[in-house]
């Protein structure tokens, strides 16, 4: 009798994951969501940059369990383009508990326990963030997120400008705002909302959009930033693709012509099938081999924008590529996992992606 038992519990629990693993086939974002859920979750609900717990900073200076404003931003949009209120409201729930401050202030990243242990916003990540917040009060017509977006807003305003520019951090500990502004950080739908309720005034917001708009071209890439107090566009040697998708997405929503920077997408895609990470401005050629499934969705994005649809179903199959839809795998459903690894934003970026392509 009690082998029988065992046997139908072994079968039963056969069957469940069977049922289990059925669903997310049939809906795979939802296994990249259940991925994130189970491996980059930190035990005081925030997001976890990486699976693994390092020491050892990456390029960004970020070590392994330390949670990002970027995250926090990207969550709350796949949230709404879900339209799924209840992860919203626990985003919205950890964002107001562990990142914000009372003034607006958000600092750019946390330690795995909470702390924060930086002087500095990132005016991407917030601006992001209060997209987000504006959308869901559209959505369910509830008003806090939009007064915690507008107060996110009149920080901003109040300490990140140099000039009529916002610009790209505040440091509260120096009480001083960067000369610089990304052009990849100018975010269109923020500025312009915020615009729209009086948190920011006409010269700024004409401004960050002159100087997303006026952006030259080089060689095929856009400009690295834009210095306030020179007045010049600064270009780098290498240029990194996330920048440079993101630079051409807003430029797109913007009504601005990208028609070079798109040109170099479709050629080089048919080309060699693949967009590297960074590229050699003089040359073109790609000067590192790793693809980037976030980059991947940002120019899906930004192909949508322009009705691209053909151009963006080959950059979606390129990049759910990098999907984890094996059976059984103690990953499924993870994006770019290696060595039992992987970055948070390789795998935010596809979930948000997946919600507006579909």
């Amino acid at each position: 009798m009690r082998k029988f038992i065992i046997i139908a519990v072994g079968i039963g629990a056969v069957i469940s994951m069977m049922l289990f693993l059925d669903r997310f086939q049939k809906d795979p974002m939802l296994a990249t969501e259940a991925f994130i859920q189970r491996w980059l979750i930190n035990d005081n609900e925030t997001l976890a940059t990486y699976m693994l717990d390092s020491e050892e900073a990456d390029a960004d200076y970020v070590q392994g369990r330390e949670a990002l404003s970027e995250s926090v931003g990207l969550w709350m949009i796949y949230a709404v383009e879900k339209k799924d209120v209840a992860l919203f409201e626990e985003a919205y729930q950890m964002f107001q508990t562990h990142f914000y401050q009372e003034d607006g202030f958000i600092p750019w990243k946390l330690t795995e326990t909470g702390d924060a242990e930086v002087t500095t916003n990132a005016l991407v990540d917030d601006l992001r963030i209060i997209h987000a917040l504006y959308q869901a009060g559209d959505l369910w017509n509830h008003d806090e997120y939009k007064e915690t977006a507008d107060q996110i807003g009149r920080f901003l305003t109040a300490h990140n400008l140099s000039g009529n520019l916002l610009t790209d951090f505040y440091d509260r500990k120096y009480d001083q705002a960067a000369d610089v502004i990304t052009l990849s950080y100018i975010d269109p739908h923020a500025l312009q909302a915020m615009f729209e309720r009086g948190i920011l005034n006409e010269q700024v917001y004409s401004t960050m959009m002159q100087v997303l708009s006026e952006a030259k071209l080089q060689n095929g890439f856009f400009a690295k930033s834009y210095d306030s107090t020179q007045q010049v566009y600064k270009y780098e040697k290498e240029v990194h693709m996330v920048d440079q998708a993101l630079t051409a997405y807003y430029q797109a929503v913007n009504g601005d012509d990208t028609g070079e920077f798109l040109r170099f997408v479709k050629d080089e895609f048919m080309e060699n099938g693949e967009i590297a990470g960074v590229y050699d401005r003089a040359t073109k050629e790609a000067v590192v081999e790793y693809e980037s499934p976030a980059v991947y969705g940002i120019l899906i994005w930004y192909c949508l924008e322009l009705d691209e649809r053909e151009l963006a179903e080959g950059l979606y199959e390129r990049m759910v590529a990098f999907r984890d839809l094996k059976m059984f795998s103690r990953y499924y459903g993870g994006y770019s996992v290696e060595d039992g690894n992987t970055h948070l934003f390789d795998n935010l970026v596809p979930l948000v992606t997946e919600k507006i392509y579909k």
